[in-house]
């Protein structure tokens, strides 16, 4: 597999064209177990819509004028 291609941690389908959320977190000290580590996420379409219904609270959701 090339290494830029993006596959979603959830459910393994490769991410092509289409919109993903990317998410990096380095984690400082105090946290549990991950001082110092890095964490990388692709999730597709699909699977952050299926998170965020779980979601206690909803993601705050802004209209935006320009897509680039």
């Amino acid at each position: 597999m090339e290494k830029n291609t993006k596959i979603c941690n959830c459910c393994g389908r490769i991410i092509g064209q289409e919109e993903y959320v990317h998410i990096e977190k380095v984690w400082g000290y105090f946290s549990r177990e991950k001082d110092g580590q890095k964490h990388v996420i692709n999730l597709c379409e699909d699977c952050y819509d299926r998170l965020i219904r779980n979601f206690k609270y909803a993601p705050e959701i802004l209209e935006t004028t320009e897509l680039i």
